[in-house]
């Protein structure tokens, strides 16, 4: 199959789902599309999806039991065709019992399909313990089945060698896949080439639209198109093309419009794009800032909701017009994410960013990446301009796979949450499918600032500035920010300027922002070491920083390491 047809092939299997959402048939069928064109994190969630509608089928008692199994009743019966639905002008048990039979056995058949996908597709994308997971369940229901006896056996060899390698002596005996294996995977962040959502944030409607949002909340500032060095990965500076120039490309940038002294205001932007993971502390549920110890008597908050609180009617206001109806009174909802295990603050942080989206999406009636808050959000994608071909080769997929990917966080948590809200996950497929969410996470972990908990220093609270995310990184950056439910940049002052160089002679050396100068903002800690700086920023940077102060300072600790003096 050709990549063009491929792709086809893909767009006509959506636009049958859309109209027969509960067929799990068809997302069988679009599992294996997607496998074809390199998309194993997609194949995982639609396999995923069609064993949720296969137990529905097999269970009388499921909540789309009827839907699904009149789905694969036609699907497996052209008599049964246009008897209407089972639920009213045919009942179930009025059907001949040889094609229930025969539409359970097609259960079970995309049942066993969906776990062999699920199982190698999500070891590709590098989360094994779910993998080896899917297939044990599997293998319970489809004992001794070859290809989930292979999958597994696979994971384990991988395991198996990798401990080895890392200790000879390690005793196999003693393997746990639960405790030993790794979840944590990665995909590429992807700029789908079905998403229609994605605008041209360099066409004159697009900018037009940007500086007039800019000049609210920066009214010295402007947005321009800015090119940028393309990042990689490997720390490899000197790659070019073949006419010996470094790749660059397109991205926007904030600039100042006239002078902007030091220490005085540049932005001022507030949010309601944000997410916090404790559940009892008083904070916002709007902007996240923090609420006094005895706001419960002043400030406005939500009568069907516990704990839901705000700290300015405006917030109130702006929840209740845009985001907070889809999640009133759900039982349940305001517990997901919260007061997580450290090691997995920052993914619930991103899981919540992601259910605020939704909630903001289903409350106005509008598509994920057609917020505002969300549209013009670069979620540093593979470049279009790359001669990039989708394609099942280990070595095309691991192409700038920068995008954190895990079956909870991607799968199961967003569907969890979407039925939380009691948005049906199947009729609402184009608002929720797989690539929405990974867009959507692409754009927030490229852009979403976090605050860090003053009791145990993990993140705790997180927001999406649509304006502030357009500042670009520099490690010696001319503005600091400040983050208390509504973002503040401020130029710096002569004595907080960032120093590097030998003796500190090279950067910027007075305060204030110049006319034309671009506003640079910083994604790390600028008081870190060239390594520490680095791998801080290469998630929201999408490669490692090229910068003139990290490049300085990195052929720096290579002189010294060959014990050579310094230069200038």
């Amino acid at each position: 199959m050709a990549l063009t047809s491929a792709l086809q092939e893909r767009q006509t299997l959506t636009q049958l789902l859309y109209q027969s959402p509960y067929n799990a048939a068809i997302y069988h069928d679009r599992a294996a599309c997607y496998v074809y064109l390199g998309f194993p994190d997609l194949a995982a969630s639609d396999a995923y999806r069609a064993l949720l509608l296969t137990d529905e089928v097999l269970d009388a008692s499921g909540e789309y039991h009827e839907q699904a199994f009149e789905a694969i009743l036609n699907a497996t019966s052209k008599a049964h065709r246009g008897l209407g639905s089972i639920n009213g002008d045919v009942s179930e048990k009025d059907i001949d019992p040889d094609h229930v039979l025969a539409a359970e056995k097609e259960a079970r058949r995309l049942a066993l399909a969906s776990f062999e996908t699920l199982g190698s597709m999500l070891s590709r994308c590098g989360c094994l313990r779910s993998a080896y997971d899917f297939c044990s369940r599997g293998l319970q229901t489809f004992p001794r089945n070859r290809r989930l006896e292979e999958i597994r056996d696979q994971i384990r060899q991988t395991h198996y060698q990798n401990q080895l390698h890392r200790d000879s002596a390690w005793d196999s005996s003693d393997f746990d896949p639960r405790r030993d294996l790794t979840e944590q995977g990665s995909v590429r962040r992807e700029l789908y080439p079905w998403n229609t959502h994605e605008p041209d944030r360099f066409s004159d409607s697009s900018l037009i639209f940007l500086n007039s949002e800019m000049h609210k909340v920066a009214p010295k500032c402007e947005v321009l198109a800015v090119s940028l060095p393309l990042l990689r990965e490997d720390n490899d500076h000197t790659y070019s093309n073949p006419a010996g120039i470094s790749p660059t490309i397109t991205q926007l940038g904030i600039f100042a419009k006239e002078d902007i002294a030091p220490g005085e205001a540049v932005l001022h932007e507030s949010s309601i794009l944000t997410a916090n993971n404790r559940l009892h502390d008083p904070l916002c549920d709007a902007c996240s800032s923090e609420l006094p110890a005895d706001s419960s008597n002043v400030n406005p908050a939500c009568p069907n909701c516990d704990d839901t609180v705000f700290c300015s009617t405006t917030c109130y206001s702006k929840a209740i017009s845009f985001y907070h109806p889809a999640i009133c009174g759900k039982a349940d909802y305001d517990v997901i994410g919260k007061d997580t295990d450290p090691k997995a603050a920052a993914n619930a942080l991103y899981l919540l960013l992601l259910g605020r989206a939704m909630a903001l999406s289903q409350t106005q009636g509008i598509h994920p990446l057609d917020l505002p808050e969300t549209k013009y959000i670069w979620g540093d994608f593979i470049h279009v301009d790359n001669t990039y071909l989708h394609s099942t080769s280990t070595s095309a997929f691991n192409t700038a796979r920068h995008l954190p990917f895990n079956f909870n966080d991607n799968i199961l948590a967003p569907l969890h949450m979407l039925e939380k809200m009691d948005v049906d996950i199947f009729t609402a497929l184009d608002r929720c499918d797989a690539w929405v969410v990974n867009t959507l996470y692409a754009k927030f972990r490229g852009t979403a600032s976090a605050r860090l908990s003053m009791k145990d220093g993990r993140p705790e609270v997180c927001a999406v500035h649509p304006m502030w995310c357009l500042a670009n990184h520099s490690c010696a950056p001319n503005v600091k920010w400040e983050w208390g439910g509504e973002i503040r940049f401020s130029a710096r002052e002569e004595g907080e300027i960032v120093r590097w160089g030998k003796d500190g002679g090279r950067g910027q050396r007075k305060g204030g922002i110049a006319k034309g100068a671009e506003v640079l903002s910083h994604y790390c800690d600028v008081d870190l070491g060239v390594s520490g700086r680095r791998e801080w920023a290469v998630g929201a940077l999408g490669g490692i920083c090229i910068c003139d102060r990290c490049l300085w300072e990195e052929k720096e600790q290579e002189r010294k390491m060959r014990g050579e003096n310094g230069v200038t």
